[in-house]
């Protein structure tokens, strides 16, 4: 009973050393993002903050990475792993995501529910911005959101564990990291104190996560959630770009 107790409070201090580590990572991106001065490049501020930001966050989770693949033999995911199953899902997810993207955009349209972006849709900001969802956003974030806590979780929990529902099996890591991922997209200040929070990107965000988890797990490589993520933001909002564009 005592040795239940201790890993279970093992397993407690560990998730929250990893939110807290996340939201670190976040907030220091954020620091090193403030000290340039992009008006050269970016005037609008709509890729270059964003890309160092990023860049930082990566390098800062590659770390404990590192640390733990040497001293606890953890693997990460940082190889091909299953490309049968990885290319498998990518595809399949693919033209889910393309169909769910084609109608809401439709649907957007007729509603006349366009974006309204607050910078001009010039070349630089429109192919910047995409070349940041492209290359940054989803190996940044799958690295921090998926390989980090994924695995450490798994190497607690063991992965047969969690949630069954019919033939799909959901460990608890990818459930847990789903939930650290959707929170990391609430936004909230400390001095002055605000909360601002979009239950429907919460959601989004939260399916999204559970879905990459899945199919780190079974490829046993984040390369492929990498594809996906990246993927669907550069949809998101090369769409959100064609309706402003066309109406």
């Amino acid at each position: 009973m005592k040795i239940y107790n201790k890993k279970r409070v093992c397993i407690v201090n560990t998730l929250f050393l990893i939110y807290l580590f996340q939201h670190f990572s976040s907030k220091i991106g954020t620091l090193v993002a403030n000290t340039f001065d992009y008006e050269i490049i970016d005037k609008y501020n709509v890729f270059a903050w964003l890309s160092i930001h990023h860049i930082v966050q990566t390098l800062l989770a590659l770390v404990p990475i590192y640390i733990l693949s040497k001293t606890l033999n953890i693997d990460f995911g940082f190889k091909l792993g299953d490309k049968k199953i990885g290319i498998k899902y990518v595809k399949i997810f693919t033209m889910a995501m393309l169909a769910y993207i084609t109608i809401t955009a439709f649907i957007s349209y007729l509603s006349n529910q366009i974006v309204q972006y607050d910078y001009p849709l010039t070349y630089t900001n429109i192919l910047g911005s995409l070349s940041f969802q492209l290359f940054f956003s989803g190996p940044s974030e799958e690295i921090l959101f998926r390989a980090l806590p994924i695995s450490i979780i798994t190497y607690l929990i063991p992965s047969e564990k969690g949630v069954k529902m019919r033939k799909l099996h959901i460990s608890w890591a990818i459930i847990i990291s789903a939930v650290f991922f959707a929170l990391a997209h609430i936004k909230w200040t400390v001095n002055p104190f605000s909360v601002s929070i979009d239950c429907m990107q919460l959601l989004f965000s939260l399916v999204l996560g559970i879905m990459y988890g899945i199919v780190y797990q079974k490829s046993k490589s984040v390369i492929y959630p990498m594809i996906m993520h990246s993927f669907t933001n550069v949809a998101v909002v090369g769409a959100g770009y064609i309706l402003s564009i066309v109406k």
